[in-house]
């Protein structure tokens, strides 16, 4: 993995927090050092002092005692009324002062240029005893217990580093694996297995990819469905074409027929080009230079012109045409709101059979056309607004007067005016397309 990668920066992240954390931990344990060094000193200094205090007076004063000070480093003193000998030379004339009025003193000075720690109390014997060491005493014993600190931070920093390593790779891999199974679906992969463990929120990464996996095969498997059906239906026409100009141009159509032969290759032609049409509208509502004209669009007005403008046809077929116009008003591009409505009933038209009623309404911010045709099933729904879909799967068993286009370039139009269209199911148990536009 790069050095940018998420498992070498979930390591350094926690390697520095593990160092940062070595590091505050000798700032705070350097302090208690220093002062456990004085109290390594001071302690045993004190109950010395308070021992020697017990004995008598010409005690202080044997060279036995003077024999004992000197083997373990430790100065002695007497202070009485009349005098301040030895380590008394450290304390200040108020500390005298208090040791000869009888109150222990505790604290540090100078013995002969030496900082010392002092420890005095008042004797038994009358006076004070003062017993004075040395700081530097205590250093040899002060540097072993600081290499052992140092020792002790290094060892766990190592081992906090190591498991910072450890850990950012096991929370990293799962992370990573999404990555790769990303990177094989837009190689055009399909059914990619993706992480079904790890954190929770990789695990929802992880799922909405497997998700988009299988919408992605889905809508790959309609198109080309979908192509294969325009392929099929371009192959018809193109076969009668092909079929009557080899005759026109061999001689074998007689000169009577010619006409007739003529207007077949013109509506094979018209059918051809209703499907290039039909094409070049569903690129077009994706590209840029499709202009839509945003107005104020009376929809009342709109579902009674679109009405009166299909009864003749509607008549034809046996079929009543019926608007419910109610006063509305939404911003869209009229033409194009008027393209979709004449798809719809063209769609609704073609499946109603004779005798059968076709129902325009309008109200607060939606157009509906409704029929009473054979309806769609709750599957049909999602896909109705998907390219020859319904058209291929209701093939043979429905009239079918177009190559399945229509709804998917109705459904586009009203996106690109900033609406929404859902198919439904009409209360009679016909189709029911609902159009919602901003008002």
């Amino acid at each position: 993995m790069r050095a940018t990668g998420l498992t070498a920066r979930l390591a350094l992240a926690m390697a520095a927090v593990a160092v940062v954390s070595a590091l505050l931990a000798g700032v705070l344990v350097a302090p208690l050092l220093s002062g456990a060094r004085e109290e390594a000193v001071r302690a045993p200094l004190a109950r010395q002092a308070d021992l020697l205090a017990r004995l008598p007076r010409l005690a202080l004063t044997s060279d036995r005692l003077d024999r004992v000070t000197e083997v373990s480093g430790l100065t002695i003193g007497v202070v009485t009324a009349a005098r301040v000998s030895g380590a008394g030379a450290a304390l200040t004339p108020d500390q005298v002062a208090r040791l000869r009025a009888g109150d222990p003193v505790s604290t540090s000075g100078e013995l002969d240029g030496v900082p010392v720690l002092v420890e005095a109390r008042p004797s038994r014997g009358g006076g004070a005893v003062v017993l004075a060491a040395d700081v530097a005493s205590a250093d040899d014993a002060l540097t072993s217990v600081r290499r052992r600190v140092v020792l002790a931070l290094g060892l766990g920093s190592l081992v906090a580093l190591a498991l910072a390593a450890w850990l950012a790779r096991r929370l990293a891999a799962p992370l990573t694996q999404t990555a790769t199974a990303a990177r094989r679906l837009a190689a055009g992969e399909r059914g990619v297995a993706v992480p079904t463990s790890g954190p929770a929120e990789v695990v929802a990464v992880a799922e909405a990819l497997g998700q988009l996996d299988a919408a992605l095969a889905s809508s790959e498997e309609r198109q080309r469905r979908f192509l294969l059906t325009v392929s099929h239906e371009l192959r018809t026409p193109l076969t009668a074409v092909r079929g009557y100009a080899e005759g026109l141009a061999d001689g074998t159509v007689p000169p009577e027929d010619v006409r007739e032969v003529g207007a077949t290759l013109v509506g094979e032609a018209d059918r051809m080009a209703g499907y290039v049409a039909d094409l070049l509208a569903l690129a077009r509502l994706e590209a840029d230079d499709f202009r839509i004209a945003m107005v104020d669009v009376d929809l009342a007005a709109l579902v009674t012109a679109t009405s009166e403008a299909w009864q003749a046809r509607a008549s034809t077929a046996g079929i009543t045409v019926t608007a419910r116009p109610e006063p509305a008003v939404v911003r869209a591009d009229p033409d194009r709101l008027r393209q979709v409505l004449d798809a719809l009933l063209d769609n609704a038209l073609r499946v109603t059979p004779r005798g059968g009623t076709v129902v325009l309404a309008s109200r607060a911010g939606a157009v509906e056309v409704s029929d009473s045709g054979p309806g769609l099933a709750p599957d049909d729904l999602a896909v109705a607004f998907d390219p020859g879909v319904l058209h291929e799967r209701y093939r043979g068993s429905r009239p079918s007067g177009g190559q399945g286009l229509g709804l998917a370039i109705a459904a586009g139009l009203v996106r690109r005016m900033g609406g929404r269209i859902a198919a439904g199911v009409a209360p009679g148990g016909g189709a029911v397309f609902t159009i919602t536009l901003d008002t």
